[in-house]
């Protein structure tokens, strides 16, 4: 216990005062600066693409102009979420993992199309960028007079020296004229604890950005699904076996199921009396290999963006997947197909939290 004690890290030994004051010296406060003062530009030039190429796209839709306008702002929005994606990755030193955007086993151009409009982190996309001209605005204000009014009280004293006078207003009509660079000197002290309330404001707002950066842009997926070849399924429980007595003896309390492998359900199914029980269901036959892979893990309880992560493609084009299955098995929604995968014997179970 001594010897972890004696080996905490270094901030958390330094003295109260010294990490009260790190942010107003702390480098990655002026980085985090930057990027605030950065925003407003940027937002500004986000803002005018988008009104413009939607004011001109919606008003030729009807032509053959308007609609490769429309949809060519929406890639172009799609690769400038990516690149803000890196930018505040990079300030805030955090993680921040960006939906996939492959298409997989898309041919028409039509489809590809419809995938990119169903998905939904184009639309979360495009409000980030849009919301971010009033974000980089009200930062940029916040930025250029606490900072102006800071770094003035600091450099009183050289301000004094070089131009003779320094006038100061009380918040009445009376203006304090200071003439001397030693009468000055009082100010820096404000300045620098103006300056220190400063730094927290940039540190606060800069961490609210990251966390609205990161609802907007990063995956939906809390865990990324391993291959579903990786474990194999564990035998049923024998007739008439309770299932909760079946999975009683794990230490675990929560059930998930275990993936069969690919090798056992995209073989084709033999005929005769030695079939599969698996395959006895004709919609099963018609699943494709990524089909029944996508089968797989939709009936282990995964969402969209969990399965658009393990496969990196979009989620848009998992949906599509999604859609297929659900037409070639004839059922309604994800709950029959999870329940038809569990009765024909594709999905195993274990007493393993995910």
């Amino acid at each position: 216990m001594t010897h972890a004690m004696t080996t905490a890290p270094f901030p958390s030994r330094r003295p109260l005062l010294s990490r009260l004051v790190w942010p107003a010296v702390d480098p990655r406060t002026f980085l985090r600066a930057a990027h605030l003062g950065l925003m407003f530009p940027l937002g500004l030039g986000y803002f005018v693409f988008l009104v413009t190429t939607v004011s001109v796209g919606g008003a030729l839709v009807w032509t053959f102009v308007g609609p490769p306008i429309l949809l060519a702002t929406v890639f172009i929005c799609r690769w400038l979420a990516d690149v803000e994606a890196l930018l505040v990755r990079f300030v805030s030193g955090q993680p921040l993992r960006r939906p996939p955007f492959r298409l997989e086993g898309v041919l028409s151009f039509r489809e590809r199309i419809k995938l990119r409009l169903i998905d939904p982190t184009t639309w979360t996309g495009i409000a980030y960028l849009f919301l971010q001209f009033p974000i980089g605005l009200a930062a940029f204000i916040v930025l250029v007079v606490g900072g102006a009014v800071a770094g003035s009280l600091i450099a009183a004293p050289a301000i004094v020296l070089f131009s003779g006078e320094l006038s100061l207003f009380d918040g009445t009509s009376r203006e304090w004229v200071i003439e001397t660079p030693l009468e000055a000197l009082a100010l820096v002290p404000v300045g620098l604890v103006l300056w220190l309330l400063v730094a927290y404001v940039i540190k606060g707002a800069s961490k609210l950005h990251t966390t609205w950066a990161r609802f907007m842009l990063a995956s939906r997926a809390r865990s990324v699904p391993s291959s579903p070849v990786s474990d194999p399924p564990q035998p049923p429980p024998s007739p008439g076996t309770p299932m909760d007595e079946a999975v009683v003896s794990e230490p675990e309390s929560r059930v998930a199921p275990v993936l069969a492998p690919v090798e056992t359900i995209t073989a084709a199914p033999e005929m005769g009396a030695a079939a599969d029980v698996r395959w006895s269901y004709a919609g099963l036959r018609d699943l494709t290999p990524r089909e029944r892979e996508v089968l797989l893990f939709l009936a282990s309880g995964y969402s969209n963006a969990e399965i658009a992560e393990a496969f990196v493609v979009s989620e848009g084009t998992v949906k599509t997947h999604v859609k297929r299955v659900l037409s070639k098995l004839e059922v309604r929604d994800r709950t029959q197909a999870a329940i038809l995968a569990y009765q024909h014997g594709l999905v195993g179970v274990q007493a393993q939290a995910r």
